[in-house]
């Protein structure tokens, strides 16, 4: 092949082998667990720190903010404003009934 060789994954075949990889995925997952915590919660301190007239520009009220950081560390922050921002938006300009627009269900 020209110098370049083909590099494929394979299952560990080992039981320490299994334990490794289990080990891996389970430190992957923590530290980006860790590192998404860390981005919810830069996040929430800026909007915090935001205006009322901010906010709303954006598409978000204050208690949204006060309501997110009580997810910083069981759930996603980010997630919960997003899906907040959508809702007041779908509030605002209802779908006319059956028609879908293009970036139906699709966030930010």
């Amino acid at each position: 092949m020209d110098g370049i060789t083909a590099h494929t994954h394979t299952r560990p075949t080992t039981r320490l082998d299994r334990a490794r990889a289990r080990l891996t995925r389970w430190m992957a997952a923590a530290v980006a667990g860790v590192s998404r915590a860390a981005i919810n919660r830069r996040v929430v301190g800026q909007l915090s720190r935001m205006s009322d007239r901010d906010l709303k520009d954006i598409g978000l009220v204050r208690q949204d903010v006060l309501d997110s950081q009580t997810l910083l560390l069981e759930g996603d922050a980010a997630n919960f404003l997003v899906g907040r921002r959508e809702e007041r938006r779908r509030a605002r300009h209802p779908v006319p009934a059956g028609r879908r627009p293009a970036s139906f269900g699709a966030r930010c």
